[in-house]
């Protein structure tokens, strides 16, 4: 009887916890379902916090898997979650940079004083451009992974260690043939390092960005390293390359994760809708 208590109250700590908030009060005759059957009106309550949508959505999911773990071991017979409902997740459109952003950035990566940084910088930069592959995935990247006669880059280290082919773009080929010349001789065999030779780190590469924006006087909030995956898929997209293709090069294992950059701004809907073949009437009336 005592380790069924103990486990009751464990059970209302975890729930306690993933809510952050303290048990509800216990009802005498049905204490654990009155207790969990409130975690469906926590949800307005976690959100009056200013927690978004997924926060709560991942907390809700959270506890559905502890107690289906719960119940497939036998240990409780009802699902408190089985009518609960998670919010949906707010639909963002992801950070980018535009063409002229792009360009811009670039010219202030080449530009630095320091020729280690403005080489090093600019192949970095425009790898992560050209390519879109993901953070990780770039300081990972070695010698052996580039093949500059062929123009392509291999992703050992992709998500899910699921490996692929990246084209390369000449301009791109030329920066990283430019930078590996320049490359400290090292132990390792990372194609991006520090002035020391050291493989380059997360917060190296957030540097790298930094200054570069500067340079560009690009003020635009929110632009990270993983913003220029963002910009390199809406780049692609915006030049008519299909979604298959890109969901191959960016690394997707689901489509529907490719098509959320399918967003459009208000210049490119004015500049799609100015080519419909109504649109000459109004010059025609004046």
């Amino acid at each position: 009887m005592m380790r069924r208590k103990l486990f009751s109250v464990s059970i209302d700590l975890v729930v306690a916890t993933a809510l952050h908030r303290m048990p509800a009060a216990e009802d005498r005759r049905d204490g654990r379902s009155q207790r969990l059957g409130a975690v469906d009106h926590e949800q307005p309550a976690l959100r009056d916090r200013g927690l978004k949508s997924a926060t709560v959505a991942r907390r809700v999911n959270s506890l559905r898997s502890f107690w289906n773990y719960l119940r497939e071991s036998d240990h409780i017979q009802t699902d408190p979650f089985f009518r609960i409902s998670v919010p949906k997740r707010a639909a963002r459109t992801p950070c980018h940079l535009t063409l002229d952003e792009v360009e811009r950035l670039l010219a202030a990566a080449q530009r630095q004083k320091s020729v280690f940084d403005a080489f090093r910088d600019t192949a970095a930069l425009m790898v992560l451009v050209c390519t879109g592959i993901r953070r990780g995935e770039l300081l990972s990247l070695t010698v052996n992974d580039l093949d500059l006669d062929g123009g392509t880059l291999q992703v050992t280290s992709g998500k899910g260690g699921k490996p692929r082919v990246v084209p390369l773009l000449p301009a791109a080929c030329t920066a990283l043939a430019d930078w590996l010349e320049l490359r400290p001789g090292c132990e390792h065999d990372r194609v991006f390092t520090s002035k020391w030779g050291a493989p380059m780190s997360k917060n190296g590469l957030a540097s790298l960005l930094a200054r570069a924006l500067r340079g560009s006087g690009i003020t635009k909030p929110g632009v990270t390293v993983h913003s220029l995956r963002h910009t390199f898929a809406c780049l692609l997209l915006r030049g008519g390359c299909d979604l298959y293709s890109l969901q191959r090069m960016l690394g997707h294992s689901r489509l529907d994760t490719t098509a959320v950059y399918l967003h459009a701004t208000v210049e490119d809907l004015r500049a799609a809708a100015a080519k419909h073949p109504l649109d000459h009437l109004g010059s025609e009336a004046d």
